[in-house]
């Protein structure tokens, strides 16, 4: 694609301020001349690279092919932001542009990043986090609407929403005849009464939770009528998230998701799609037990291969989940629960895999490719080599448990208690570590994925090692790593 003229230039001052644009669209360009002296005829526009997209930035930067516009959308947290470009190692300065998004100015934000990429070509809009999954289509389709060009990749879905409403996505693989949880949408109380008296079976086990979030927050198992409506206004009022500082402040309460509870083992599933053609690049197992009072605490998720029990029919249920929303390009994190009827959507992730990106090395080391390169590859490179990888995890080079730091206790953070932390460290498996608290902060009794305090990861090329070492940091785990102040 020829760099293109620009149409835009009275919107871009020269000078030694900031860079506004006519409509009040924030937009940074921290080195005013940076548009026009770039030596790189390429831009990649990075939505909330967050979490897992702060690698996915890395990588993109590694190349050394391609200017960066990040373009941080409404949904995404401000003071993630502002911390953003010391976290992730690089400074303002290194980026060509820093939009912030304003809801309902999808079309400020599009001409800011064509004021920003002046002269040269937009590659690509990929976005980090589970925040910029909407704007990320909405910007490349819109980018392509403005361009006349078709180059920019979304994800093709016909009803944006399904990308994040649980709700919407159970119904649409319902229609199409696959297995799905049995469930109510609930925006009064009217509907969490019908919902009870249609499942009045003795002994009956629910789930409330958010009708859309991320990180199991909210997510209350519920095996009473009074635990149903506890969790129910616990949700309308906001208090599910309160411990995460406003993470999910964006998360509408248009309703509240009422479900069967599903008995089984849930599975990720991690797959890349390149125009309709599935490939999944990695699938793991749950490890979820009850902890602190909440139900559903992931202790860990175990790397799985095509001959390992119901991992076929789930990838094979996996891809007509994904047929039957539409999705025809990008990255996926399904997480599906097996149970007694066979596999069933907990709920479909447009976007990577989360979890700060600790698994992408461990999945390259493991399977020789991860879905971070895949998704990279098909955006950047044509797919070349996602043309070449298996479309299924066949076999893999070792196995891999990442688990999941837990603390039963809260407080400020004094210290990780040392000799605790050396026996982790003494494991045969042991590959590395990752804290998500440190010295001073605030340590909260882990319910969720927000208050995992940190990850241990676990490769070896023995099975049976890996599972007792596994076994040995539970325990290690159990006895507790950290100490918090008096």
């Amino acid at each position: 694609m020829a760099p293109r003229p620009d149409p835009f230039q009275a919107l871009v001052t020269t000078g030694e301020e900031s860079a506004p644009l006519a409509m009040g669209i924030d937009l940074e360009i921290p080195s005013p001349t940076s548009v026009l002296t770039s030596p790189l005829q390429q831009a990649i526009v990075l939505v909330d690279p967050m979490s897992t997209g702060v690698i996915l930035q890395k990588k993109v930067f590694e190349t050394g092919m391609y200017n960066v516009v990040i373009v941080w959308s409404d949904r995404s947290q401000p003071a993630a932001r502002e911390k953003h470009f010391k976290n992730s190692g690089r400074p303002r300065e290194d980026f060509l542009a820093v939009i912030t998004h304003e809801d309902g100015e999808l079309d400020d934000t599009l001409l800011a990043i064509l004021a920003a990429t002046t002269n040269m070509a937009v590659a690509a809009v990929m976005c980090g986090s589970e925040f910029g999954v909407l704007l990320e289509d909405q910007i490349a389709n819109g980018l392509n609407q403005k361009l006349g060009t078709t180059h920019l990749r979304g994800s093709g879905i016909p009803v944006l929403n399904t990308k994040v409403d649980k709700h919407l996505q159970a119904n649409t693989i319902r229609s199409r005849g696959l297995n799905a949880v049995r469930e109510k949408l609930a925006c009064c109380e009217d509907d969490v009464q019908a919902f009870l008296d249609e499942n009045n079976e003795p002994g009956a086990s629910f789930v409330v939770k958010p009708q859309t979030g991320a990180g199991s927050v909210g997510v209350t198992f519920c095996d009473s009528p009074k635990a149903v409506w506890e969790a129910y206004y616990k949700i309308l009022a906001g208090e599910h998230k309160a411990h995460c500082r406003n993470k999910y402040r964006h998360y509408s309460h248009a309703g509240v998701l009422l479900q069967e509870y599903l008995k089984g083992t849930e599975y990720i599933v991690n797959s890349v799609v390149c125009d309709g053609k599935i490939k999944t690049t990695a699938m793991w197992k749950y490890d979820k037990r009850p902890y602190n009072g909440a139900a559903f605490v992931c202790f860990s998720k175990e790397l799985q291969v095509i001959a390992d029990p119901n991992c076929e029919e789930i990838l094979e249920y996996t891809e007509k989940v994904l047929k039957a929303v539409g999705f025809q390009s990008g990255a996926i994190h399904a997480e599906v629960m097996y149970t007694a009827r066979g596999p069933v959507l907990v709920e479909l992730n447009c976007r990577l895999h989360g979890g700060n990106g600790a698994w992408v090395q461990p999945a390259e080391i493991c399977m020789g490719y991860d879905q971070l390169s895949m998704l990279m590859d098909v955006y950047l490179n044509g797919g070349k080599v996602f043309d070449n990888i298996p479309s299924r995890p066949i076999t893999a080079n070792s196995y891999c448990h990442q688990v999941k730091m837990r603390s039963h206790i809260e407080g400020v953070l004094k210290c990780v208690i040392p000799s605790h932390f050396r026996r982790i460290e003494a494991l045969p498996s042991y590959y590395s570590h990752m804290f998500g608290v440190r010295e001073g902060d605030r340590l909260l009794k882990t319910v969720d994925m927000p208050s995992v305090p940190g990850e241990v990861t676990l490769v070896h090329n023995d099975k049976d090692q890996l599972a007792a070492d596994y076994e040995k940091l539970n325990e290690i785990l159990a006895e507790g790593i950290f100490e918090v102040e008096a």
